[in-house]
């Protein structure tokens, strides 16, 4: 499915009309050889407008910045579920160091919202330009609720359409060269003056006198901008504008200036009565995701049952790395978000979400066999592995890879377990309505020839974009960031580059190595585990279809931002259709 980043058209699942009519229930595409592109930055060639019309609605999304997780990941995901998803051109977002820009996100939100079905929000964009600009004070809090007025405005002019949001708490690491000082420093801070922990005074006065009095100020006022931010967001909620709002700690830990941050908009949700439409937990790139998902569950009405099965530890005792609540009450939290139900019983269940968990160094073999086994029985199964952040767990892919395809598994994530959740529980939520009847022109009791032929095309477009994301997730958390990373950090290092996080002058070799030493890897991904895969499509007149990708036309692999941190791989696959 096409996508051409560094943002083309911002739209997915839109052209199924277009090409419905000519459809029939085997649709082949003649084989290609996969190619990469030179520099993806360059074909930027799309207004941001959807190119079609999608029967299942049009969600704008303002998203939290243009890397592969809050921006990607979420078309992709939309698009997989059936619906067009709109976001600003890619000057309008800002890339890395250079912010977006707040006012034009806001003429652009509501232009967009008065087109759409739905509108989701990341506020941080909105107001600050960007989660990362959220942890400066480069944007006076006046002018942030100044953005945020947009908000308001599509309120008011769209009282019938659904206005879901997100806020952050500020992460403990602020950006800048005094990164590390001022998060070690306000760890001890929070632990002697809200804790009480006196005997770290001594090494909170050593930290203080590191870090020059400026910095340390500036970065609570930044925290304390935020912070009255966030309370005036529960308050908007509270009188109607928004109808859901998650607050997500950004990078939480067990200990900080976060924590009490969190404990006064836990209780000022109380105070206002608003528990049923604001919810605080931890997570920010992923939430866009979430909300997504959240709109298709809702419109399929449905409440989809997840059975949950851990590996090393279970998730009651385990905290995810950047995570500060329980393993188990995060996935049940993403699930309810979403609008689905924790069940206990596997035969009951809609979806088998298999969550990879550190802790200890037990074997994962018996966790192995059972992914195995519940897809040999036929179970929808999702594997969330956040045992390593942001990496592949290489001791259980081996053991899965001696047993199974990846392709064959529904979803898959080494970067938050939310992007499955999310990903297959939307997913879900279409497949149901297909084997109901309930998509596009004519209800569920049409079945005239143009109509199954639209029906057809959309799900077979959609059933694209959910195979494309799961092989972007393996490309960028196993290919690149266990085989590839260190070492386009160190060649980067080796042209010149002081801080390889901070790319100044060589981005265009580093991404091009970055690009020429992980397309391998993701070639051999795809023939080994997604080649002639079949994976389910829906259901039209009765008759359930299936997707097999048959060549990646191509890989379109770059570094997203000027760092090495993350890689944004978004392949274009070639596949065909059948019963």
């Amino acid at each position: 499915m096409k996508l051409r980043s560094r943002r083309p058209v911002r739209t997915f699942a839109g052209r199924a009309l277009g090409i419905a009519l000519a459809a029939s229930l085997v649709v082949a595409a003649a084989p290609a050889a996969a190619t990469p592109v030179p520099d993806s930055r360059t074909v930027w060639e799309g207004d941001g407008r959807p190119a079609g019309n999608n029967s299942l609605g049009e969600v704008a999304l303002l998203p939290l910045d243009d890397r592969p997780y809050t921006w990607y990941a979420p078309l992709k995901l939309g698009g997989g579920a059936g619906y067009e998803v709109t976001t600003p051109e890619s000057d309008v977002l800002g890339r890395h160091f250079t912010p977006g820009d707040g006012a034009q996100a806001g003429q652009w939100l509501t232009r967009a919202a008065e087109q759409a079905d739905d509108t989701i929000v990341a506020l941080p964009m909105l107001a600050y330009g960007g989660l990362l600009h959220s942890r400066d004070s480069a944007v006076s809090e006046d002018q942030a609720m100044a953005n945020l007025e947009a908000v308001r405005q599509v309120r008011e002019e769209n009282p019938d359409e659904r206005l879901y949001a997100f806020d952050t708490i500020m992460r403990l690491t602020p950006e800048g060269p005094w990164r590390t000082e001022i998060r070690h420093w306000a760890t001890v801070l929070s632990e002697v003056e809200n804790l009480g922990q006196e005997e770290k005074r001594p090494r909170l006065e050593e930290l203080e006198a590191q870090i020059p009095e400026e910095v340390r100020t500036d970065y609570l006022e930044t925290r304390a901008r935020n912070h009255r931010i966030n309370l005036r967001m529960i308050e908007w909620a509270a009188e109607g504008i928004y109808d859901y709002l998650i607050i997500g700690q950004d990078d939480a830990s067990g200990t900080g200036l976060h924590r009490p941050e969190a404990e006064a908009l836990a209780a000022r949700i109380a105070e206002l009565g608003v528990q049923d439409r604001v919810v605080l937990y931890p997570g920010a790139d992923v939430v866009s995701s979430l909300l997504l998902a959240k709109i298709a569950v809702e419109e399929a009405g449905t409440e989809p049952a997840v059975y949950v099965e851990y590996s090393r530890v279970h998730g009651a005792d385990w905290t995810a790395p950047y995570q500060n609540i329980r393993y188990q009450d995060l996935i049940h939290g993403y699930v309810h978000t979403i609008g689905g139900r924790i069940t206990g019983d596997v035969d009951d269940a809609d979806l088998v979400l298999m969550a990879n968990t550190g802790g200890n160094q037990d074997s994962v073999a018996p966790f192995a066999d059972r992914v195995a086994d519940y897809l040999e029985d036929g179970h929808t199964v999702a594997l969330g592995d956040d045992a390593i952040a942001g990496h592949t767990d290489l001791r259980l892919m081996n053991l899965l890879d001696e047993q199974i395809q990846r392709g064959s598994l529904d979803s898959y994530s080494g970067w938050n377990i939310g992007i499955p959740i999310s990903q297959s529980l939307s997913r879900h939520a279409l497949l149901q309505r297909a084997e109901a009847g309930d998509l596009g022109p004519g209800g569920a009791q049409s079945s005239a020839g143009p109509i199954a032929a639209w029906r057809t095309a959309l799900l077979r477009e959609a059933a694209e974009h959910t195979v494309e994301l799961t092989l972007s997730e393996w490309v960028q958390t196993n290919a690149y960031r266990n085989y590839v990373r260190a070492d386009t950090t160190a060649y980067a290092s080796a042209l010149g580059e002081p801080n390889p996080q901070i790319i100044a002058t060589y981005y265009d070799k580093i991404d091009a190595y970055a690009r020429e030493h992980t397309t391998p890897y993701a070639q051999m991904i795809f023939d080994d585990h997604f080649a002639d895969v079949p994976r389910p499509v829906g259901t039209v007149d009765g008759q359930p279809l299936t997707l097999s990708a048959r060549e990646v036309g191509e890989w379109n692999i770059f570094l997203p931002w000027l760092r090495t941190g993350e890689l944004a791989a978004e392949p274009e696959l070639i596949t065909e259709t059948g019963r």
